[in-house]
């Protein structure tokens, strides 16, 4: 029987660029901070069910509950740690003085960009599933199902990849390193601020002047500016957890009408628009890339 080896060639690019991180002192002091916070804030959350499961009262709501704040530092980190890996990502060579020397070799703009986006994407992975054992007690004790650990990493995940894409994006579009830092933060900030300040501005605008119809809510089309808003894609994921979907549900209503089948799929529409955003910014970043070579 003939045996048929396959090889696998990884990214040139994103193995330098988990090389250069994996030298990095500054990676692992990032990371243990990391994981002593979780360490903390999971040990004195057991620690006081487990209490009261020994007093024969077990509350399986406050296990839910530290769930819900674990998987709410996951979030915050991916918000926090992509846009500054992504920032670096293509500025850097510019800085370095290595961008010429990358744009000579046979690599094409496409898997410079991807090598580039990928690296950002799993160093937050990374600090993603370091995070994972601390969520995995919730099992042992009760409290969640085991699929909401699966679908948590899946939406964390394409977070990562939509905010990565954008950082990546603004980092060729500059050629400093802090210039790029910044405008990934702000970019952040907008999607995860900015949309929510929009869509509450709109809707107090709208209804202190009451050029609405008496009992409809005065914002609709903008409330669909929170598909794109990271936190409130976990947010949505996080209170189908909990039992708590018809609270959303009637949270957005209060800002405007809208389908129920929008309401009811949220989620996975939000989900599926990042991605879509996240493909269109990828191909921006590589025709930005293609701009220079000519």
């Amino acid at each position: 029987m003939e045996v048929i080896r396959m090889k696998f060639k990884l990214n040139p690019i994103l193995r330098e660029e988990m090389k250069r991180y994996a030298g990095s002192r500054r990676f692992y002091v990032w990371l243990a901070a990391y994981e002593l916070l979780l360490l903390a804030v999971s040990g004195t959350g057991y620690g006081i069910a487990l209490r009261n499961g020994w007093n024969h009262v077990m509350d399986y709501s406050g296990i839910a509950y530290v769930y819900l704040v674990l998987a709410g530092i996951l979030g915050s980190t991916v918000l926090l740690l992509v846009p500054s890996f992504a920032a670096a990502s293509i500025a850097s060579e510019w800085e370095d003085r290595t961008m010429e020397l990358l744009m000579a070799s046979p690599l094409k703009p496409f898997r410079i960009v991807a090598g580039k986006m990928l690296s950002s994407i799993c160093l937050t992975l990374l600090f993603i599933v370091a995070g994972m054992p601390f969520l995995s007690l919730v099992f042992v004790i009760g409290g969640v199902e085991k699929r909401h650990l699966l679908e948590l990493l899946l939406v964390l995940a394409v977070e990562s990849v939509f905010t990565g894409s954008i950082g990546v994006y603004l980092s060729a579009l500059s050629r400093k390193t802090d210039t790029a830092g910044i405008r990934s933060y702000l970019a952040a900030m907008g999607a995860g601020i900015g949309t929510i300040l929009i869509v509450a501005v709109v809707y107090i605008l709208r209804k202190s002047s009451g050029g609405h119809p008496a009992g409809v809510s005065p914002v609709s089309t903008f409330v669909l500016l929170l598909l794109v808003n990271p936190l409130v894609t976990l947010a949505s994921l996080l209170m189908g957890h909990m039992g708590y979907t018809v609270k959303f549900e009637r949270l957005l209503n209060v800002l405007g009408t809208l389908p129920q089948g929008i309401l009811t799929h949220w989620c996975m529409i939000s989900v599926l628009l990042q991605l879509l955003l996240s493909a269109v910014f990828f191909v921006l970043t590589v025709r930005r890339l293609q701009h220079y070579y000519q």
